[in-house]
This record gives C-alpha cells, sequence and structure tokens, in this order.
C-alpha cells in the first residue's frame, strides 16, 4: 500500500515539474550517504523531497546484501528519483562480512545503470564503496571491464593517505577519505584535514577525483564490540569551513540516515530501526533534522563557488537561522546501570553546546544568549553571515539558544531533552535543533 502525504504530493508536483531527463553533473555536486533498509514508500518519497529541498545532487546507496527488502527499498527509491530528478548510485558495502570483490556486485548494478537517475558525472556512472582496502586493483580492473566506463570512487578508511596514493591502484577513479572525525588517541582537538590535504594532492596528480566526506559525530553503542564515540564538539561547524576552502571535487554527507553511528543528517525512519533495539534506545527523540538549517545554505555556498563560509545567510527571511547541538549526558555523568558501559572515546567529549547562527546582512548589535536550566552558560556576539560557537558549562536541565537586539528577541530554540547527570543509557548521541523553531 502506498501512503503519501497531502504535503509530499505537493512538494512532488512542484519537483516533478522541473526534473532532467538524466542526473548528470560536472561541476560541485554534494551527495549524501544512504543506508537501504526496509523503509515504507511514503518515507523513501519522503526522503527523496527533502534531499532535493537541501540541494543535494544524489544519494550514495549504501547497500550490503540483495535480500528483496533491500532489492523493494532501491527500486522504490530509483522511481521516485526517476519522477523527481534527485540522482541515486550505489554504494557497496565491502566492510568485514559483506563484499569481498566487485565481481559480486557487477551484475547487480548493471540492472541501475540505464536508470534516468542513475547518477553521472561527466558522462560516466558513479560507484562508490564503503571498505574495500585490500581489493587489488586487478579485481578492479576487471569490474570495470564487465560494467563498463564507470568511475569507481571507493570510501576508505583503513587507508594510509600518500602522494603516491593512487601509483598501485591505476584503475581507480578518485577516493573518499571517510574518516570525517578526530580519533579518541588525538584528543579533544578540531577535525583535521592533513589526510584529506594529501589524497587530494595525490588524486589531482594523477588526474583522479577525491570525494570529501562531512559529518557532525560518530556515536556506537550497540554492544561491547561497538560502542566508542568520535567527538563532534568542534567538528561539523569546522568541517564546512574546512570544505569551502579545500575545494575537493565532492562532497558527500556522512550521512543522510545511518542511525547506529548517529551520524544521519536527515530522518531516521522507526521500521529499519524496530529490529535494532540498542539503536532505537539512543536515536528516538533524538530527530537530527535541525541540522538542514545550516547544510541548505552551505550547498548554496559551496555551489556558487564560495571558499569561506562568509557568504552563508538566512534562506528563511528571517534575521537569524542557525542549529545547536549537545549531549544530553553529562561528560561525568553516573550510567553504571547501562552494562554496556560509556563508550570508548568520551574522554574527549565535552560538556558544551555548539552551533552555528546565520545572520541576515544588514543585522547588527545582535547577541546569542545559551542557557542550560537556569544556569545562562554564554553570552556570543553575533556578525552577518556565519557565526560558529562552543559554550561550556553544561549543566543539568533544558538548553536554549536565544539570539537578541537589546530587549528584543529575534529567534532562538529551545532542546525538548533536558541534560542529566545520571543515566539509566550511557547515551552521547546529539541532541539538535534548528532554530528559528
Amino acid at each position: 500500500m502506498r501512503f503519501v502525504s497531502t504535503f509530499v504530493v505537493g512538494a512532488v508536483a512542484a519537483l516533478a515539474s522541473c526534473r532532467p531527463a538524466e542526473r548528470q553533473n560536472a561541476g560541485k555536486p554534494v551527495f549524501a550517504h544512504y543506508m537501504i533498509g526496509g523503509i515504507r514508500e511514503d518515507h523513501i518519497l519522503q526522503d527523496v523531497v527533502d534531499a532535493k529541498a537541501m540541494g543535494l545532487d544524489a544519494f550514495a546507496l549504501n547497500i550490503n546484501v540483495f535480500e528483496p527488502w533491500a532489492v523493494d527499498t532501491v527500486n522504490l527509491l530509483f522511481n521516485h528519483a526517476d519522477e523527481l530528478g534527485l540522482g541515486l548510485f550505489f554504494s557497496f558495502d565491502m566492510a568485514p562480512g559483506y563484499f569481498t570483490d566487485p565481481s559480486q556486485y557487477a551484475s547487480f548494478l548493471q540492472a541501475y545503470l540505464p536508470r534516468p537517475s542513475y547518477y553521472k558525472y561527466n558522462s560516466k556512472p558513479l560507484v562508490s564503496t564503503f571498505g574495500g582496502e585490500s581489493v587489488p586493483d586487478s579485481s578492479w580492473a576487471s569490474f570495470k571491464a564487465t560494467v563498463g566506463d564507470v568511475l569507481v570512487v571507493p570510501g576508505f578508511y583503513q587507508a594510509t593517505p600518500s602522494p603516491d596514493f593512487f601509483s598501485p591502484l591505476p584503475s581507480l577513479d578518485g577516493l573518499l577519505n571517510w574518516n570525517s572525525w578526530p580519533t579518541a588517541p588525538e584528543g579533544q582537538v578540531e577535525v583535521s584535514t592533513a589526510d584529506d590535504q594529501t589524497y587530494l594532492s595525490a588524486a589531482h596528480s594523477a588526474s583522479k577525483l577525491f570525494l570529501m566526506g562531512i559529518s557532525p559525530l560518530q556515536y556506537k553503542h550497540m554492544d561491547g564490540n561497538n560502542n566508542w564515540y568520535r567527538r563532534g564538539e568542534s567538528n561539523l561547524e569546522v568541517r564546512l569551513a574546512q570544505a569551502l576552502a579545500l575545494q575537493p571535487d565532492m562532497l558527500e554527507l556522512q550521512t543522510w540516515n545511518d542511525a547506529g553511528e548517529s551520524h544521519y543528517v536527515g530522518n531516521i525512519w522507526p521500521e529499519p530501526v524496530s529490529g535494532a533495539p540498542a539503536i532505537g534506545a539512543y536515536t528516538d527523540g533524538y530527530d537530527h533534522t535541525g541540522y538542514k538549517n545550516i547544510l541548505a545554505p552551505f550547498v548554496a555556498a559551496w555551489k556558487r563557488g564560495d571558499t569561506t563560509t562568509a557568504g552563508m545567510v538566512p534562506t528563511n527571511g528571517l534575521p537569524v537561522q542557525g542549529t545547536f547541538w549537545h549531549h544530553t549526558l553529562l561528560v561525568g555523568a553516573d550510567c553504571s546501570a547501562d552494562g554496556m558501559g560509556k563508550p570508548a572515546g568520551v574522554e574527549n567529549a565535552e560538556d558544551v553546546v555548539s552551533g552555528v547562527v546565520l545572520v541576515a546582512a544588514g543585522e547588527t548589535e545582535l547577541v546569542a544568549v545559551v542557557k542550560s536550566g537556569d544556569v545562562e552558560m554564554g553570552k556570543v556576539s553575533l556578525k552577518e553571515g556565519y557565526n560558529a560557537f562552543k559554550v561550556g558549562g553544561l549543566v543539568p536541565g533544558k538548553v536554549s539558544v536565544e539570539v537578541w537586539r537589546a530587549s528584543t528577541m529575534v529567534g532562538g530554540g529551545y532542546g525538548g531533552i533536558e541534560v542529566a547527570n545520571q543515566g539509566a543509557l550511557c547515551n552521547y548521541n546529539f541532541q539538535v535543533v534548528g532554530f528559528p523553531s
């Protein structure tokens, strides 16, 4: 049965009226990594509509099995993407336990290459992966000989960057650096672009493409082997500026809907999470769609060719627009009732509120006031354009960010989940609030 809301139908009509015949790009594309799950059709349609509204060029479809439920979701995505003009391409999951050689998905890929929505860059279909570092170049060459002239740009997370990275891998057409967060041993630092710069230089010197990842945080709390935190306190707001300065060939948001690792920026639907109660426990109520308030203006700035965040301004016609985020359990909180314990790397978390406020041209003398409970954590003077902030002193209670001009409030947002110093679950997912709310 199809469930399609009146709102979505209206959005579909507007988008369909301007859809292209084929999704091609040779400019400055932005993608989002999309986890294939058993998802209802109305939810799939909403994802396509929301991605178009954000300005994305394509979803990178992460698939690791060809079970009927997965293929059904893929087919529905292509049907609606064909209709509405969103690009799609596959990111085959080659992490341990899944695909081990590209020959395993060659015939599956070939069935979708003729679809109007299959994304092409410079007239060539794009193919990516998650993992696959151990695949020899001969396998990639054989894969391309089988499927035709495609661009293979895998996503590696265990590779070592080097200036001659592509020398033993001439059949690759580029690379996605999956590591968009600091590692635990690095401590409380901002995400670095050192590896990105090395990969970018290596790619361009070999006439290859570099695909840069952008992500808020990585928090996983599924079992004893999947319990870690890669900090996001100084990450997304920094990564946006880094991407504009570095100017890679392509960008990929990590991710649209990976609930398991908490770095979703789009919708997470209940049906794919229902079979994973551990994931549901730390994502239920933690809506991250508020990120769109800064991501949509960022995508527009990227496509304009901006090299700084200075030109990012509200798109809502109001004086301000923004997003803030924070974890809702203090770093030193007692969550000893959770047998899994605190995640590895949580020592790098901070009791802070981070965020971005975009200020319209001509707006002056604005101040953002950050509160936790009844405590004023701090004030941030705002300028026109992009204002990233991180304010310490998080205490129990609900968090708010209000923007004031003297005695007049011009916008603000309010977190619905209270910060706590004790919890039954060691939950370090972010509460994300877009504003004005």
